[in-house]
C-alpha cells in the first residue's frame, strides 16, 4: 500500500480515537448540581416544610442520587430525602465533608414511595446539635453534633434545595415543597410562613444546575432532565 495512503489512514484513526476519548470523558463527567432558595436575613433557628416527591424518578448509576432537603446556615448542615437506584433514604449531614463520617447519618426508609408527601423539620438546638423530625413525629428521627458549631449562628439563614449527583442520566418529574415555615425563636414556639414576602434568593449551583426546570421559587418546585 502507498505510504501516503497509510499515513492518511493513521491520521484518521488518530482523530477517531481522540474523538472517542473526548466523548467518553464528557459522558463520565460528574454532574453535581442543585437549585437552592434561601433567606437572605440571618433570623431563623430552623425550617419546616412538606416535600411532595415526584411521581416519576429515574436514577442512573449505582453511586448516583437525587435529593430534596432543608438546610441551615452557610455551613453544610442539610437534611431531608434522597433517592438512589435502591430506594428512598432519610439523611442528616452536619458537616461530614469537613469533619468525617461521624457527622453523617442516613437510612433507607421503605415506607416512602414516589409521589408521597413527607413532612420535614430541621432545627438548630442551640447546644451544638441539630435535629431532623419527619412526618410530625415529636421524637427526632436524627440528632447530630455539628462539626465546629460556631459555623452556625444562633439565628442564621435557612434554605430549601433540590439536587442531583450522577453522570448526567438521572431525571425526575415535578417535585414541590409546600407549607414552608421558618422557626423564629430558640424554643420553637414561633413560626413564620415563608410565602415570598420574606427576603430570599434562588440560585443554580455547581455542574448541572441548569438541568432543572424551576416552576416556583417560594416554595421551591422543580423537575430535572437528563443531559
Amino acid at each position: 500500500m502507498d505510504k501516503k495512503i497509510i499515513n492518511k489512514i493513521l491520521v484518521l484513526l488518530g482523530i477517531l480515537l481522540f474523538s472517542i476519548c473526548i466523548s467518553n470523558n464528557a459522558y463520565a463527567a460528574d454532574r453535581h448540581g442543585a437549585v437552592k432558595t434561601e433567606t437572605t436575613e440571618k433570623k431563623w433557628t430552623g425550617i419546616s416544610a412538606d416535600i411532595v416527591l415526584p411521581k416519576t424518578v429515574n436514577v442512573v448509576g449505582s453511586a448516583s442520587y437525587v435529593d430534596w432537603y432543608l438546610g441551615l446556615g452557610d455551613a453544610v448542615i442539610e437534611s431531608g430525602i434522597s433517592r438512589t437506584p435502591q430506594g428512598y433514604k432519610v439523611f442528616l449531614n452536619s458537616g461530614e465533608k469537613e469533619g468525617g463520617s461521624q457527622y453523617w447519618v442516613s437510612e433507607y426508609d421503605p415506607t416512602i414511595k414516589d409521589g408521597d408527601r413527607v413532612s420535614l423539620k430541621l432545627v438548630n438546638n442551640n447546644d451544638g446539635t441539630v435535629s431532623l423530625y419527619v412526618n410530625n413525629n415529636p421524637k427526632a428521627r436524627y440528632t447530630q453534633a455539628i462539626y465546629k458549631p460556631s459555623r452556625l449562628a444562633p439565628t442564621d439563614i435557612v434554605k430549601m434545595v433540590q439536587g442531583v449527583q450522577d453522570a448526567g442520566g438521572s431525571s425526575f418529574s415535578q417535585a414541590s415543597f409546600s407549607n414552608v415555615l421558618l422557626r423564629a425563636n430558640a424554643s420553637g414556639t414561633v413560626y413564620t410562613p415563608f410565602d415570598g414576602k420574606i427576603p430570599y434568593k434562588t440560585t443554580r449551583v455547581d455542574v448541572g444546575g441548569n438541568d432543572f426546570t424551576v416552576f416556583s421559587h417560594v416554595p421551591l418546585s422543580t423537575s430535572l432532565s437528563a443531559q
